[in-house]
């Protein structure tokens, strides 16, 4: 595999645009703790104190220097002898998360259960976590998955924590630390413990793609091609079942026009979906991604006006007649989400749809309907690309042989061939040609990672669920939750829906699993407590 003069080639980073926890989500039954959420809810806490903490810029070379990283602190939970609970925001200004302090989320519910005090930390490159003032491609080369990994052990080791007068609170491994976060920070969570297993106690990573997966490994092994498109295999079971068989059908049209048309075909099919302006036949199939990536969005409570069900009822529904099963066809399911796309393309007023990314070879977007450049595109999508473009190669794809929800033009070497676009060579510095997945893997442990007081949670049809320990791709292995390694389904889930208490428990599969994570790391602090007793 390529590598690149700006990542070592066995350590390198991981994100992905799609990869974030959303801000509002989301053992044999317990009894329902008594959650007492306090006021602020999931946002800024007015009044809470910002604090830096000194973090190495490159955790290989220290001469290198330190950055400003943010934090947020509580010890409100706080009884002496409880557990510090780590929370990483991730690929976000970490500003809109300190919610997570309090227990109207499940990381202040752990706290509050356990006597424990709380964190969040700014993922570095966020927010006010960011070592440079420009994004350019030389000053991105220190945003590596071994560095945001590393981050972990030295912030908590040498962290001052801004505790009352008084308390006396030891470093770990002396004091218990319990790391927690979701999505690619669930994944950090999990590399963390992995790394450091004796210096975290335990930890809970929830919708964590822990195995990277890319097309461009996968063509060799025909069981391993799913896992290109294997974000979209969720979306298509769990989706109602009418809606998803004429998303098939309208994109097996859509390819067909595409590679089979007619000049004149295709400029009306681009036209009839709102595209007419789009040159290339790749950035308006990239378009029509924005449907099926909303089904990430649903949360535990899932009802009416979310935008994937807002979608299907335009799909599945004609004069107040729902379609059966079988849908209503390619002809009224094509004219119905071509009318949706139109509507979304209008109503997001932050994109445009210019010409075309591969035919000008510049950042024009030709796939803006699903997300936009402005001026401080940086602090969200630029970080993002990078960590993609670098190292995870976690592309959202149509499959290339089958029926698909999502164009198979679609592809690694769409997204691919966008990243030097973000971020050309500079100084003798450039991202890699393909992502180096195989390292992380190997260095990880991806789907084979094992280690004791380390708790996976998954939703059943959650996009990211291929990545996971609970993968169902053929070549995943068929791993077993035991008491020192559990591993939890949310039954119907999606994608963090244990995450906000509220949303949780309003939801019956999701309120046991929630209650199960509190209640084993209630188990393993008494474990801990009494080994030291």
């Amino acid at each position: 595999m390529r590598s690149s003069g700006w990542v070592a080639t066995t350590l390198v980073s991981f994100a992905s645009l799609v990869i974030a926890i959303p801000r509002i989500p989301a053992m044999p039954k317990q009894p329902a703790i008594e959650w007492q959420p306090e006021a602020g809810g999931l946002h800024a806490q007015a009044g809470l104190v910002e604090y830096f903490f000194d973090q190495l810029l490159d955790h290989t070379d220290p001469s290198c220097g330190t950055f400003k990283q943010r934090f947020w602190f509580s010890e409100d939970y706080y009884k002496p002898g409880g557990p510090i609970i780590l929370f990483n925001a991730g690929e976000e200004d970490a500003s809109g998360f300190t919610g997570y302090l309090q227990n109207r989320t499940i990381t202040g519910a752990i706290a509050y259960a356990t006597g424990g005090a709380t964190i969040v930390m700014e993922h570095r490159y966020w927010g006010k976590s960011n070592p440079f003032a420009n994004y350019t491609t030389a000053n991105m080369k220190y945003l590596t998955v071994y560095n945001a990994v590393q981050d972990y052990a030295y912030f908590a080791q040498n962290v001052e924590l801004p505790w009352a007068a008084g308390a006396k609170v030891t470093p770990p491994p002396t004091t218990a630390w319990i790391l927690n976060g979701g999505s690619y920070p669930g994944s950090l969570t999990a590399y963390a413990k992995q790394t450091f297993p004796d210096l975290f106690y335990a930890a809970y990573a929830t919708s964590a793609p822990v195995q990277i997966c890319t097309i461009l490994r996968c063509f060799a092994v025909q069981c391993s091609v799913a896992r290109s498109f294997g974000y979209f295999i969720p979306v298509a079971a769990g989706a109602p079942q009418n809606c998803s068989t004429d998303m098939m059908r309208v994109i097996t049209h859509w390819d067909e026009v595409m590679s089979q048309g007619t000049a004149a075909e295709k400029s009306d099919m681009m036209a009839l979906f709102g595209l007419g302006n789009v040159t290339h036949e790749a950035d308006a199939s990239s378009a029509l991604i924005e449907a099926p990536w909303s089904w990430q969005a649903l949360g535990p409570a899932v009802g009416a006006h979310q935008q994937f069900f807002d979608f299907c009822d335009m799909l599945e529904t004609n004069n107040s007649v729902i379609a059966g099963p079988d849908g209503f066809g390619v002809e009224y399911a094509t004219s119905k989400w071509a009318e949706w796309q139109v509507a979304f393309s209008k109503k997001c007023a932050a994109c445009v749809v210019p010409t075309s990314i591969m035919t000008t070879g510049k950042i024009s977007h030709g796939h803006s309907l699903v997300f936009s450049i402005s001026s401080s595109w940086g602090t969200y999508d630029g970080n993002s690309s990078t960590y993609t473009d670098t190292q995870i190669g976690f592309w959202q794809d149509g499959n290339p042989t089958g029926p698909s929800i999502v164009s198979k033009q679609v592809t690694a070497a769409y997204w691919e061939i966008q990243c030097p676009l973000y971020f050309p060579p500079e100084n003798g510095v450039s991202v890699p040609a393909e992502a180096p997945v195989d390292e992380i893997n190997d260095a990880y442990g991806g789907w084979d990672m094992t280690e004791d007081h380390l708790l996976f949670v998954n939703g059943e049809f959650d996009p990211w669920r291929s990545g996971t320990v609970s993968s169902l791709l053929p070549d995943a292995p068929v791993r077993q939750s035991t008491d020192t390694q559990p591993i939890l389904l949310i039954k119907n889930g999606g994608h963090c829906w244990d995450m906000i208490t509220g949303t949780a428990m309003a939801n019956p599969d999701t309120r046991v699993v929630f209650n199960q994570v509190v209640a084993t790391m209630v188990n393993w602090m008494d474990e801990w407590h009494a080994a030291r007793a």
